[in-house]
């Protein structure tokens, strides 16, 4: 009876995790396997364990791709914009090495129409050479390797939590699929919230030499050189987001100012003598980096200010030609000294 008691444990726990693993397969609300399936919606919310499923599994033409300042922005926008169908490759602080990872992924399986690219100055002062993913991504989701899918399909969180979140969003809440890892809703965007996320340097650290970050820069723009040439079929569109007027103070204040102010001047002119690229800058836009009560915190701005770049873009207005883009880059070296001369001076007397 001992023995037999076993066999049918065994039994039923074998049936009770194929059971689970099948119903993991169905949903798969990382989108590991599949894109949705029937009525249910791309319910996007985890980037680090869906962002890679999406690139590989999803039906798109185009990508929107870069930091969590592009996250605010609704797919929907481009697609009405610019007759495309986009998804998000998006890496919160994402480097330049690591978004490229995600390009990679994308041309792999599919011709791509275009790329909109969110050009962060920080980004293109990250490590060229990183290695990604590494061991703070889910890497069972990204090594192809069937073996390890166990830690998903057998994985009590995605059963019990992801699966009903699923659905919840799907037939509940009338999820917007075109807000992929959307945050700007639980967030307060104000003067003072932007002030209280500002730590700023009390002294003023010495600028940084050139050979401190131009092998980096450099080496950043090559990856994004490299793309643009492997793929002129696809039309590329470079554009910088407008960071607070907090940032700027604070890229002056930590010695940073050359560095960033470098990597915008070398992505420019690398990049700008191609066909299949567009650039567009709106970081010297005085109306919006002023304007505190745009921003959370001296980066983060409200989904209106993506929209109205989305806009912008359209009506190719803000755009960088090999012509005006060292005036437009004097702006905002003027403005920058302007901020840390008087405005700054309205909040840090």
């Amino acid at each position: 009876m001992y023995r037999k008691f076993l066999k049918n444990f065994a039994a039923v726990s074998v049936i009770l995790l194929i059971l689970a693993a099948g119903l993991v397969v169905l949903f798969d609300p990382f989108f590991h396997y599949h894109e949705p399936v029937g009525p249910l919606k791309a319910v996007l919310t985890k980037k680090e364990y869906q962002s890679i499923g999406t690139i590989r599994n999803f039906s798109y033409d185009s990508l929107i791709m870069g930091s969590s300042t592009a996250e605010n922005f609704n797919n929907r926008w481009f697609d009405d914009a610019f007759g495309v169908t986009a998804v998000k490759a998006i890496k919160s602080s994402g480097v330049t090495a690591q978004l490229d990872y995600y390009m990679e992924q994308a041309f792999e399986s599919r011709k791509i129409k275009m790329v909109f690219y969110s050009l962060d100055l920080f980004a293109l002062g990250g490590d060229p050479d990183i290695e990604f993913p590494d061991e703070s991504m889910p890497l069972y989701l990204y090594d192809r390797n069937p073996f390890t899918d166990v830690n998903y399909v057998l994985n009590k969180d995605v059963i019990f939590e992801d699966i009903p979140y699923m659905l919840a969003e799907t037939f509940l809440d009338d999820y917007d699929e075109g807000t992929s890892y959307n945050w700007a809703q639980y967030k307060t965007f104000s003067k003072e919230e932007a002030l209280s996320h500002y730590d700023r340097p009390e002294e003023i650290a010495p600028m940084k030499a050139e050979e401190e970050y131009k092998e980096f820069v450099d080496g950043n723009v090559e990856l994004l050189v490299k793309r643009v040439e492997q793929h002129p079929d696809t039309m590329f569109y470079f554009f910088y987001p407008p960071y607070s007027m907090l940032w700027w103070d604070n890229m002056y204040r930590s010695g940073e100012l050359e560095q960033v102010m470098y990597a915008a001047g070398t992505s420019a002119e690398r990049l700008l003598g191609y066909e299949n690229v567009r650039m567009y800058y709106f970081q010297n836009d005085r109306d919006i980096i002023l304007d505190l009560d745009q921003y959370m915190d001296p980066v983060h701005f409200t989904a209106e200010i993506n929209q109205y770049m989305v806009e912008q873009m359209k009506e190719d207005n803000y755009r960088l030609t090999e012509e005006n883009y060292r005036e437009e880059l004097d702006k905002m070296r003027k403005l920058a000294e302007e901020i840390r001369e008087k405005e700054i001076k309205k909040y840090f007397p």
